[in-house]
């Protein structure tokens, strides 16, 4: 009985011990060796000020009214891959020697100010995978079960903090001799050393040097010759930011200069609304597409992704060049100091439409009275009142087809003309189907095909069976200057009618290139 028992329990013994040796494993382990664990961080006095809570309690500021500097925080992953004599050893041993794969951290710090970046630090790790797929030998290099172990974690965090917060201060003290050697009341020599870009950490108490020398009397033109300087306006009182922010020509002070010699507050407006980059618009317009598709599809599945792609655009937002950072603050002094509220209104990022920018290129956006145009006036701009400019309209004054319309679609215009009509219609129902693409492809492919059908040949052919030219031209009561006048004149006022189609159709028969424009014009 007992040699029985010893039989069993030798059984079970040997049967564990084939399981463990035939059960593979995978750990975790996480590589610091890249950081310098003897890193000390120490106190340094800064030329600027930070809330960083990684550079806080190590920088100084040498005073408290220093300009405030951006510290980002960002890591980055790189895979790691099996190199091939570790992939041979495991190969060969039936993965008794483990595979070594996983990934290697950087943690980067960098201290930013006005969209600049100062300085850099940087210190990576590694958290390294040992797998077998036969064998238990990943244990022997007690690695973790998990990806990592949040207490070792922590330990190699709180490590690299304290390399960053030394870096920084070293590279302080480092760049400290050169500004050291500059005259802190000269304005020129504060400006040049911050134009040299040799101790970028000292710009932001330079810049500040050179705003706190102003003179009492022009002050305002003291600080429009140092207004280009990174940084240089954020430093100022807000009564002075509000006259020099914008683009050249038309900052605050320049539009007051302008009033005071003479110009018409009725131009000045033009020029403002005008100036505006009209390919923010497009592009503001288009990612409100891209954000109404992902809101659709992945509002529920992925929110993250619309959340972190709304922070993108808002993003993108805050760097147009055109008035960037003008608060009502601004715009108020400006009122209060003589400038139209009129222009004033119209001195901010705000989007504003494809019409109101054509409008202004165009003439006026005020009645005899003084009051701004509608939105419909404004789109009426667009059009002429007689069939004198280059690009004939579909639809005449009364909003009916021109005769020539309902001959071009109904006329049996052959092979090679059905092949542009039909083209250009699919330039049209192309740039439709792509609504949600992004950064305008719609345009892109409605150019590739406008260039296909772009042939002289089809439009006479689609000429004379429309009637001729002097047909066709006396038949159209209004016209435009521009086919992109056109395509957005018909695209906003005809482009949800039925017969919107027919329309296109006729004009691309005509107008070769109509379709493309129109595919691009939002």
């Amino acid at each position: 009985m007992e040699k029985s028992s010893a039989r069993q329990w030798k059984a079970v013994f040997t049967a564990t011990l084939a399981t463990l040796a035939l059960s593979g494993c995978a750990v975790y382990k996480l590589d610091d060796s890249a950081l310098d664990k003897n890193a000390q961080a120490y106190q340094q006095t800064t030329p600027f000020t930070t809330d960083s809570p990684i550079l806080e309690p190590w920088l100084i500021p040498a005073a408290d009214d220093l300009p405030a500097v951006e510290v980002v925080q960002s890591q980055s992953a790189n895979y790691i891959t099996t190199s091939g004599l570790n992939f041979l050893a495991s190969l060969l041993t039936l993965t008794l020697v483990p595979a070594v794969d996983g990934h290697e951290y950087t943690d980067t710090l960098q201290v930013v100010w006005d969209g600049e970046t100062l300085a850099t630090s940087s210190a990576s790790y590694s958290i390294k995978q040992y797998f077998s797929v036969y064998f238990p030998t990943p244990m022997l290099f007690l690695g973790s079960l998990y990806e990592t172990d949040q207490a070792d974690l922590t330990d190699t965090l709180e490590t690299i903090s304290v390399i960053h917060a030394r870096n920084i201060a070293d590279t302080i003290a480092e760049q400290q001799p050169r500004f050291d050697r500059i005259a802190k009341d000269d304005p020129d020599a504060l400006a040049a050393f911050v134009k040299t870009g040799d101790a970028p950490l000292f710009n932001p108490l330079a810049v500040a040097g050179i705003a706190a020398l102003a003179p009492v009397d022009n002050r305002l033109e003291y600080h429009r010759t140092y207004a280009e300087l990174p940084g240089y306006i954020n430093v100022l009182p807000l009564e002075a930011q509000a006259w020099l922010i914008g683009p050249d020509g038309l900052k605050g002070w320049q539009i007051k200069e302008a009033l005071d010699n003479g110009e018409e507050e009725a131009e000045l407006l033009r020029k403002v609304v005008s100036s505006y980059p009209a390919d923010l618009t497009q592009w503001n317009q288009e990612t409100r597409r891209v954000e109404t598709r992902y809101r659709t599809v992945f509002a529920d599945t992925n929110p993250q992704l619309v959340t972190n792609l709304l922070e993108t655009y808002a993003e993108k937002r805050a760097q147009w060049p055109y008035y960037p950072n003008m608060t009502d603050e601004h715009r108020r002094t400006l009122v209060e100091n003589g400038v139209p509220a009129s222009i004033v209104s119209y001195m901010s990022n705000t989007e504003r439409s494809a019409e109101l920018i054509a409008a202004a290129k165009t003439g006026p956006l005020q009645d005899a009275q003084g009051q701004m145009l509608t939105e419909e006036q404004l789109l009426e701009r667009l059009v002429r009142k007689d069939n004198a400019g280059p690009y004939l309209s579909p639809y005449t004054s009364d909003d009916v087809f021109a005769e020539w319309v309902n001959l071009a679609n109904n006329a049996s215009m052959g092979a090679s003309v059905g092949t542009a009509a039909g083209a250009m219609a699919g330039a049209y129902a192309a740039e439709k189907a792509l609504d949600f693409v992004p950064f305008g492809l719609g345009g892109l492919i409605g150019g590739a095909v406008g260039a296909e059908i772009g042939k002289e040949t089809g439009r006479e052919t689609a000429i004379s069976a429309s009637g001729g030219w002097e047909a066709i031209k006396a038949s159209s009561d209004r016209s435009f200057d521009s086919l992109t006048d056109m395509a957005r004149y018909l695209k906003r006022k005809y482009g949800t009618t039925a017969n919107f189609n027919d329309a296109v159709k006729a004009t691309s028969q005509i107008y070769p290139e109509f379709g493309a424009v129109l595919a691009s014009t939002y």
